[in-house]
């Protein structure tokens, strides 16, 4: 079995196809990311909250909505404020205390996280500015100046875009490879009738499958390595938790995306067929798991849908391992789900697998 799962390796590394929906096209998709997080992206966002409803505090609104480098949301509703903060969803909300610019001596609240020091320090200070030059900042601070601003700070895990993205992108070369390469594969070989060959051959059939598995695992943990390794060395992500944790998610979820694609072989007469059916599957559960952006806002049952996805619970493990430093055990949930999917999907590839 050693021998053919060297030999399926070797036929990987010569098949062009595989090469490209294994590794380059999920670096090509790192480096995108990458460039991205690190030399472009939008403005921070600003939710101001009027408490006050009065000619001043309205006056502030609108000087704030002229800093260039902010985009500013006047009148939000925020239920949550630390977790809207903590996730990301929103970096600054201003209050704008009742008695501003009446008399009163509660200057604006600005809270936000710990995340970006540096872009801290300026948005307070172009905040400050611009309370100051409005002329309507009353309050003291305690040594008798001037407090045109009190900043409220919430410490979280320094946790970019990126960061989350990349394990976005691990998933992405795991699933589409696994998937879209054995489908391929398979639809092929039945075609050329060597599958049916091989039920006289001496081979029992299923070290054959077993070293196909185990091939795809092996290139499962070598795609992960270099697109992590790429993250982190050249764009700066973080990885905090274990990397032999990480790998066993990995390969979790490499069998569950590789029975996936015995199904789908079943179903497809042609490679091209194959390949066409592995992109309707993959391309969907991408987006919709949330690899790249959260599904909490997306409309009626589809964050439900979401849930129910085998691409979600290998991304929240990922994240919560590689990102939180969570130990394995805490992301059970997760790797019970896997199990079912595996379980599931093996059972269904089993009853509809066909050698001609």
């Amino acid at each position: 079995m050693l021998a053919l799962t060297v030999a399926n390796l070797k036929m990987m590394a010569r098949n062009r196809h595989t090469t490209l929906w294994s590794l380059i096209f999920p670096l090509m998709l790192v480096v995108v990311f990458g460039l991205f997080s690190n030399f472009g992206g939008s403005n921070p966002s600003l939710a101001v909250i009027d408490q006050a409803s009065t000619p001043q505090s309205q006056a502030l609104v609108k000087q704030l909505s002229s800093i260039s480098f902010l985009s500013s949301e006047p009148d939000q509703q925020i239920d949550d404020v630390q977790s809207e903060i903590e996730s990301g969803t929103l970096d600054y909300l201003l209050v704008i205390p009742e008695n501003f610019g009446a008399g009163g001596q509660t200057p604006p609240t600005l809270t936000y996280s710990s995340n970006n020091p540096e872009r801290n320090q300026l948005v307070v200070g172009a905040i400050s500015n611009v309370i100051v030059s409005s002329k309507i900042a009353e309050s003291q601070a305690d040594d008798g100046s001037l407090a045109a601003l009190v900043s409220t700070e919430i410490t979280v895990q320094n946790v970019s875009f990126f960061d989350i993205a990349l394990l976005g992108l691990v998933s992405l070369g795991i699933m589409t490879s696994s998937i879209i390469s054995v489908a391929v594969k398979i639809s092929t070989y039945r075609g050329q009738s060597i599958l049916k060959r091989m039920l006289v051959t001496p081979l029992a059939i299923w070290k054959y499958f077993a070293a196909e598995i185990a091939a795809h695992l092996l290139l499962a943990l070598v795609q992960a390595a270099i697109i992590l390794a790429v993250g982190v060395f050249i764009f700066g992500a973080q990885i905090h938790g274990n990397l032999a944790w990480i790998f066993i998610i990995v390969l979790l979820g490499s069998l569950v995306f590789l029975n996936l694609g015995f199904i789908l072989s079943a179903w497809a007469n042609t490679p091209s067929a194959a390949s066409g059916m592995g992109n309707i599957i993959a391309m969907p559960m991408l987006f919709f798991a949330g690899a790249f952006f959260s599904t909490t806002s997306l409309p009626w049952i589809l964050p439900y849908v979401a849930q129910a996805l085998p691409l979600t619970p290998m991304l929240t493990a990922l994240r919560e391992v590689a990102i939180y430093d969570a130990p394995l055990w805490q992301v059970w949930p997760q790797l019970a789900a896997l199990g079912g999917w595996i379980a599931g999907t093996a059972v269904v590839a089993i009853k509809v697998f066909r050698f001609s």
